[in-house]
């Protein structure tokens, strides 16, 4: 019994062991102090546990999410990322992508370069060389003819390729001169040749001239060939018909004594410079 007494608080005196006393108030405020302390510690502790439990839930969840995003990340782009990030992207995609361009048919395109590199159509093609133009002769229908005046008595002898193709010509035209009256056409002046011809017929390609030139009166003589108005031209003799003579009439008092004739070239210099060096009769 007397121990009870002292677990809650009561002891006997010792002066009189009838009579049991109470501890002093001192006593009891410290053991009330006491439990409540013991109180509010079992209380927060309760709470901290409930906090823990709560905040690992809570925790948990944010990696969820985060790991949701993650993984939508690698598909369509999160809501809040810059238009400007997407549009760069696709920019060079963009950028890249193939146009037409009719320069393109003009850079580096067969089509501009051969074109433009020879007037009149053919362009460096295959029937449009030297080559193809000593194995083919020209036809009249493919050629234009015409005689204009030159330096002094000379006249010049054009001819030129309106074909699509490179053909040959013989080295120098048949040109004679004459009454254009007259039926009797044997009388007709013939003029010099350069000598020593030879090789290869005169490469005429597809929209180039050639040019002949006769100088009717080179040593410029006053006497004259009587009855003389016309000339007479066959532009390749050993290719063509006599019906293929074109004729071009020369102007009245024009003084024409030992003509001569030079060879076909691409230029007229170069066709005069021929003509200097005619001295043999053309037959």
């Amino acid at each position: 019994m007397s121990n009870c007494l002292q677990e809650f608080g009561y002891r006997k005196t010792p002066h009189n062991h009838g009579e049991i006393m109470r501890i002093r108030p001192n006593h009891r405020a410290l053991l009330a102090a006491g439990t409540a302390v013991l109180a509010l510690s079992l209380t927060a502790c309760n709470g901290d546990d409930q906090a823990a439990a709560t905040g690992g839930g809570s925790a948990d969840k944010p990696a969820a999410s985060t790991s949701g995003s993650a993984s939508a990340g690698t598909g369509t782009p999160a809501s809040n990322e810059k238009p400007a990030d997407t549009t760069t992207t696709g920019a060079p995609g963009t950028s890249k992508a193939p146009q037409k361009s009719s320069g393109g048919t003009s850079a580096g395109s067969g089509t501009s370069g051969g074109s433009g590199s020879t007037s009149g159509g053919g362009g460096g093609s295959a029937n449009n060389t030297e080559a193809y133009a000593w194995k083919h002769a020209c036809a009249m229908t493919q050629l234009s003819v015409n005689v204009r005046p030159g330096s002094g008595s000379q006249r010049i002898i054009e001819v030129s390729n309106k074909g699509t193709s490179a053909c040959g010509l013989d080295l120098l035209p048949t040109v004679d001169l004459g009454d254009s009256n007259s039926a009797d056409q044997s009388r007709n002046v013939r003029p010099l040749v350069p000598s020593g011809l030879g090789g290869p017929d005169h490469a005429l390609l597809a929209g180039k001239k050639a040019y002949a030139v006769i100088d009717l009166n080179p040593g410029g003589k006053a006497g004259s060939a009587k009855g003389i108005n016309e000339m007479n031209v066959l532009v390749s003799p050993s290719h063509m018909a006599n019906a293929d003579t074109r004729n071009f009439p020369i102007a009245s008092g024009t003084q024409v004594s030992g003509p001569k004739l030079g060879l076909y070239r691409d230029s007229v210099a170069d066709a005069v410079s021929s003509m200097k060096q005619a001295d043999t009769p053309q037959q």
